[in-house]
């Protein structure tokens, strides 16, 4: 039976309409809504407003604001991932990881602000309201996990030190990504651009970090 003859099967969900494609759209307006509202002040009917549904199917779908947000975040840090993964594959050294996980980093930033935006107000309202927390947490597991694995590919590469603890490289790495999102959550495009240049260099030229009196030594 098509979808468009399908009865409507529980509160809130309208009848004629894909409820793969209606979850969707409400992750999508609930990310935006938390980035730019915050949980707190977001509601479910502003929420439906911005997807286009009704405020019963958000309730439908997900039951309380709580669940949506482990919803989006699922789905904000899946997307992330996915991507990160796919821009690091191979052994790198320490150096070259942090730079290609940034540069994938910041074109996410770029090209779906609404995703960098999440990324920039999730861990304050995690903070704020501890029903928050564990789906927080999950994620931030999550990217460790993905990039201290990708950190030990290169260690058995001989490209990253050994004795380096690959779980402790992953939360440098991403504490560094996590402020660029801040930063650029709050900056104009060539402010952002500026900095991540400045950062570059640093990276490429160690001399520019080099004060006086250790250029004297």
């Amino acid at each position: 039976m098509s979808a468009t003859k399908t009865a409507k099967v529980g509160p809130g969900r309208p009848a004629g309409v894909d409820s793969g494609d209606t979850r969707q759209r409400v992750i999508d307006a609930a990310c935006r809504c938390f980035a730019q509202l915050g949980y707190g002040p977001a509601t479910n009917n502003q929420i439906a407003e911005m997807a286009g549904v009704t405020a019963g199917s958000v309730y439908y779908h997900f039951g309380t604001k709580d669940k949506l947000f482990a919803a989006v975040c699922d789905d904000v840090y899946g997307k992330i991932l996915t991507s990160a993964t796919a821009a690091v594959v191979g052994p790198h050294t320490l150096r070259d990881l942090l730079r290609a996980v940034l540069a994938e980093s910041m074109r996410i930033n770029t090209e779906f602000p609404e995703l960098a935006g999440f990324v920039a107000t999730a861990p304050i309202d995690a903070r704020r309201h501890k029903e928050l927390g564990p789906a927080f947490a999950r994620q931030g597991a999550r990217m460790t996990e993905a990039l201290a694995r990708s950190v030990a590919v290169g260690q058995r590469g001989g490209l990253i030190a050994a004795e380096l603890d690959p779980v402790q490289v992953a939360r440098v790495i991403g504490a560094i990504v996590d402020g660029f999102a801040h930063t650029a959550a709050v900056a104009d495009p060539d402010e952002m651009n500026g900095v991540t240049r400045l950062f570059e260099s640093l990276l490429v030229d160690e001399t520019l970090s080099r004060g006086p009196a250790d250029e004297a030594d």
